[in-house]
């Protein structure tokens, strides 16, 4: 039995700029229904857990849980095991949430039976200032409010449906013993493929109500030293899962634009210490690719040349390799 109708989760760790902004967002809701807001703070050092208890003493709806530092994967983990909620929404502490995300959100999957409810997004700066909307026209146009799931979906969902965690409402039933990897950058795609293969009935609500920071320092886009490579894992881990489910072929194409892409960005950041030793991992991870057949599916010019290049990389010495990156202004 479901002690409230909606449990928010927000892990913490060293946002004290802006967590408070980020409470404000989830307390001050028009959701007429009962929500908790479980606050995991993973050990901060900063003044973050100071700003959780003054909170938590004008809003009952507030649960803290401390812990040690064990990184985002076990505070999210964390979060889980606690929650009490028929569904689960994941808010990372420096993002905000429209007033109406709760009640439109939960209505919504109400109406529709929903195991997950995927929105659009705004992104933007740490003002939030011009902003962009995260639209996924493709979907709507095909499914509109019908359910679909792994089985019933056409392989390009699975392409367009971004894997961050906080963009989806989940039944707590269908995530309760899914976990996320310990200590995983790239966490959030073995995450999304265990959830999308076990889920039945998926819905995308294209409504904007999800506010998210861009530019963060722990973003995976902004790691450069030898976590980078926690991506050969984390792709490791979904092929795996998609195998195990028996939907890999079908999606084997996808999967691998998603790897490429993750690798050409980390590609464009890494440090100059470590570029060596990422280019053998490149040149040593197991892609049962076909090239010329990548390249004739209906892929985006981006993410074919990011193919090419990748095959470049697994085809010459590091010297050359070097060179041609130089050349491109990749490096």
């Amino acid at each position: 039995m479901f002690m409230v109708d909606i449990s928010v989760l927000i892990p913490v760790y060293n946002v004290e700029k802006y967590l408070p902004r980020c409470l404000d967002s989830v307390i001050n809701q028009t959701f007429k229904g009962e929500y908790e807001i479980i606050c995991v703070n993973d050990g901060s050092t900063d003044k973050s857990a100071c700003i959780l208890e003054e909170y938590a003493k004008k809003s009952d709806k507030i649960k803290i849980i401390n812990q040690k530092n064990e990184g985002l994967s076990e505070a999210r983990n964390t979060g889980v095991e606690h929650a009490t909620g028929k569904y689960v929404l994941f808010v990372d502490s420096d993002d905000i949430i429209s007033s109406f995300m709760l009640e439109k959100l939960y209505n919504y999957a109400e109406k529709h039976d929903s195991e997950v409810v995927i929105f659009d997004f705004y992104s933007g700066n740490e003002n939030f200032k011009e902003l962009e909307r995260h639209y996924f026209k493709n979907i709507v146009q095909k499914y509109g409010d019908k359910s679909f799931n792994i089985e019933t979906a056409e392989p390009f969902v699975y392409r367009f449906i971004p894997v961050a965690t906080w963009l989806k409402l989940y039944r707590l039933d269908l995530i309760k013993n899914i976990k996320f990897e310990k200590g995983l950058n790239n966490q959030d795609v073995p995450h999304w493929a265990l959830i999308y293969s076990k889920a039945q009935k998926v819905n995308y609500f294209p409504r904007a109500y999800y506010y998210y920071m861009t530019k963060r320092d722990t973003a995976i886009t902004q790691t450069t030293n030898e976590k980078v490579f926690d991506v050969f894992k984390a792709f490791s881990l979904t092929q795996k899962i998609l195998a195990d489910a028996g939907h890999f072929d079908k999606l084997k194409n996808i999967h691998y634009a998603h790897l490429i892409c993750n690798l050409v960005i980390i590609l464009q950041k890494i440090n100059p210490e470590i570029r060596e030793q990422y280019i053998q991992k490149i040149k040593e991870f197991e892609m049962d690719i076909d090239y010329e057949a990548f390249l004739k599916e209906n892929f985006f010019s981006f993410e074919k040349d990011n193919m090419s290049l990748i095959k470049f990389i697994r085809e010459n010495d590091f010297e050359v390799i070097n060179a041609h990156l130089k050349k491109i202004n990749i490096w």
